[in-house]
């Protein structure tokens, strides 16, 4: 009888439970048969497609070289050291001399299955020879994914671009991946001072009115020409979410809804005042819902159901209604330091506290939801919890009685990387008898910084496991810039928290996709993690200063001037120059690390990717850090009262240095967010040409402080209308 004993595979990310061999090598080969029995078409497409992206060929005239694949009945299955949620994503897999075997309870499962062989497969191509073995897996948890806020970048992705995310995390095995539909930050202006910042990204039936038209200006390197792009979100503009909910229906990536539904709402308001929340005196606010309204509940009941008839006909499993951050606002374009008050003060409302009306209202949208057939409705927990003392024996005992507490999920956010929060528990809804999913961040912010966050996602995904959680889905936007941040928490989601740390895990990461190249690859991200960190950094990004301030000079806020100003105002030994210096010296170190790696030929295009946006990354770095260090020096300088004209030559070479490195910018961020990113980094290539002129002219003069620090943007070109384009795309 052959021995059996436990293997490993440390390329396999993430690790499978249960790895034995079973005697013997395994003789595989390229070309394969593929037979199926009892899965589902759809499936297996998908089996087709992960084999092929692997490097294996799916033939029909094999005889030798088969993968069996078969979806049988659970009863099949020793499953009992299984946890119930979690055996649908259950299989097996055997590999026995040239032939392949995959069994599982349900369709899924043969995802899950072919994505482990294909690791298995990448192996033989590097020439490895694997034995004889035997898998048996499943997950530590049932539902496993990232959030896509809807922000700039999300709302350029095209159908192809949601499927090659879906494809990302299903490699890793996530499950689950929530799109961001409809959310406002009225006091961000990042698009102009006129512009809120908001977006819807699905039509809403019978309210043509309701779109959140964008406005971007930068300047292109690559086309030597300010650009001026006018544009609805292309999911919007397309109506193609329910092709992305099909492909992930395919790939066991399953799509969650996420509809701001109370806070973070200011263009429906603002558009459709009789829904807003009213002041005292009755005038819309501009800003959150009457909660109270007929009308509103009317408007909710038929854009919610209009999303799960049109986009999930197989019906929608979960709907987050998000209800986070009920704050105050500012939703008028003309009037950008005008804030409105989300709580309405109509007659209604005002007879309970604000308490009683959300926790109503909570109630309303879970039962209305699971009504039109949602198994599970989900909400951020922090207005319940953080912001308010409203999940308390009352509202449980109203879910309990409604029929709803096992309806509703709270979904814990918390993003910072030093600590957890009090209020912020899973243990605390468990106690309630309500399941609770967990959010760290993932990515964001990418059309502004490189965004650290893992040790967030180490504490949040160890607190979900020891306090009961039944899923994580991560806040986020997707960049591939951050795919160990995803991998993270895959292979917690996947493997368990237990026994690992979050290095190791990183580690077999990088291994797996690098190689000899992994310490490099550490290396760069080190380097780039060195420079973001520094406070001093932090001060030169643009786009904080897009955002409408506190008191009367809170808008308009003058960049760079406001940034410098702060630098400047660092204690005398902080030496903010040479700090900026040193930033710069580190994204140009990791620039070239990244760029010696790209050279390998054995990259796949994930992994490409990958360190081509780590490359952009390396490159705002060096162009900010750079540019800044030398307006300093500038500044100093001109504190003399004279403009001199080596000044002048000097101005020239650093907004040459800068535009060089924005030049190889534009090339390696995704080209969804290379846009927003752009326009980010033009404001200063904008400055420098308008410092140039005022230098220019002020030469050999004591004028120095007539110069402008200020950036003043040229006029804009006609605004490029990328509808029908967009439209021949879909």
């Amino acid at each position: 009888m052959a021995s059996r004993r436990k293997f490993e595979v440390p390329e396999l990310f993430p690790q499978p439970k249960s790895l034995i061999t079973t005697g013997g090598d395994s003789d595989l080969a390229l070309d394969v048969r593929l037979v199926t029995s009892d899965v589902s078409p759809l499936q297996r497409k998908a089996v087709r497609s992960i084999l092929t992206a692997a490097g294996v060929r799916v033939v029909a005239n094999k005889k030798k070289y088969v993968v069996d694949a078969r979806v049988e009945d659970a009863s099949e299955f020793t499953m009992d050291d299984v946890p119930e949620a979690c055996r649908k994503d259950y299989y097996e897999l055997r590999i026995t001399g040239s032939e392949v075997y995959i069994r599982a309870p349900e369709q899924i499962g043969t995802v899950w299955a072919t994505h482990t062989l294909a690791g298995l497969f990448r192996q033989v191509i590097r020439g490895q020879v694997l034995p004889n073995l035997q898998i048996r897996d499943w997950p530590a948890l049932p539902v496993r994914g990232i959030f896509v806020e809807n922000k700039w970048g999300p709302d350029r992705m095209c159908v192809l671009d949601w499927c090659r995310v879906n494809d990302e995390l299903a490699a890793v095995k996530l499950n689950t991946i929530g799109i961001g539909l409809y959310g406002c930050w009225g006091n961000c202006r990042f698009e102009g001072g006129d512009r809120p910042t908001e977006f819807l990204m699905v039509p809403v039936p019978e309210h043509e009115e309701l779109k959140s038209q964008h406005l971007l200006r930068w300047y292109s390197p690559e086309s030597g020409e300010w650009k001026l792009d006018s544009y609805l979100p292309a999911m919007y503009e397309g109506d193609f979410l329910q092709e992305v909910v099909a492909y992930g229906r395919e790939r066991g990536v399953r799509v969650v809804p996420f509809v701001n539904s109370f806070g973070h709402n200011t263009l429906i308001p603002r558009l459709l005042p009789a829904l807003s929340a009213k002041d005292a005196k009755g005038k819309p606010t501009g800003v959150g819902y009457c909660i109270s309204a007929k009308e509103t509940r009317e408007f909710i009941k038929a854009f919610y159901g209009s999303i799960i008839e049109r986009y999930f006909p197989a019906g929608a499993e979960y709907f987050h209604v998000q209800l986070d951050e009920v704050w105050p606002d500012y939703p008028w374009p003309e009037e950008p330091s005008k804030a409105g008050e989300p709580w309405c003060q109509c007659k209604t409302c005002k007879k309970n506290s604000k308490e009683k009306n959300f926790q109503d209202y909570v109630l309303w949208l879970v039962d209305m939801l699971t009504k039109k057939g949602v198994k599970k409705v989900v909400m951020w927990n922090d207005q319940l919890t953080r912001h308010m003392d409203a999940f308390d024996a009352n509202f449980v005992k109203a879910l309990k009685k409604a029929g709803l507490q096992d309806r509703l999920i709270l979904h814990w956010w918390w993003y910072r990387n030093n600590e957890l929060n009090d209020k912020t528990r899973v243990a605390l809804g468990k106690k309630q008898g309500v399941d609770g999913w967990v959010a760290p961040m993932t990515c964001y912010f990418n059309w502004s910084t490189y965004d650290y966050r893992l040790p967030n996602i180490d504490k949040m995904m160890r607190m979900c496991e020891d306090e009961g959680g039944v899923g994580a889905v991560s806040y986020a936007v997707h960049d591939p810039s951050h795919l160990d941040h995803e991998a993270l928490l895959a292979a917690y989601a996947w493997e368990s928290c237990k026994g690992q740390t979050m290095d190791k895990v990183l580690t077999r990461w990088k291994n797996a996709h690098f190689g000899v190249d992994a310490r490099n690859y550490t290396q760069a991200t080190e380097k780039i993690l060195a420079a973001v960190s520094e406070p001093l950094y932090s001060i030169c990004l643009q786009y904080q200063y897009s955002y409408v301030g506190k008191g009367p000079n809170g808008w308009p806020r003058f960049f760079p001037e406001e940034a410098l100003k702060r630098l400047e105002a660092q204690a005398t030994d902080s030496k903010p120059v040479e700090r900026l210096q040193a930033c710069a010296k580190l994204g140009q170190e990791a620039d070239a690390i990244l760029l010696k790696m790209l050279d390998n030929e054995g990259l796949n295009d994930s992994e490409k990717d990958c360190l081509r946006s780590l490359r952009g990354e390396a490159l705002r770095i060096e162009a900010i850090a750079g540019l800044f260090a030398w307006l300093l020096e500038l500044r100093a300088e001109l504190q003399s009262g004279s403009v001199k004209k080596s000044q002048v030559t000097a101005c020239a070479k650093a907004r040459d240095e800068y535009l060089r490195l924005l030049e190889q910018f534009e090339l390696c961020k995704p080209q969804w967010v290379t846009p927003a990113s752009l326009q980010a980094l033009s404001v200063s290539l904008a400055f420098m040409d308008q410092l140039h002129k005022e230098l220019k002219s002020f030469a050999g003069k004591k004028k120095a402080a007539d110069i402008r620090w200020h950036a003043e943007l040229p006029p804009p070109p006609p605004p490029v209308d990328n509808t029908e384009a967009e439209d021949d795309n879909y």
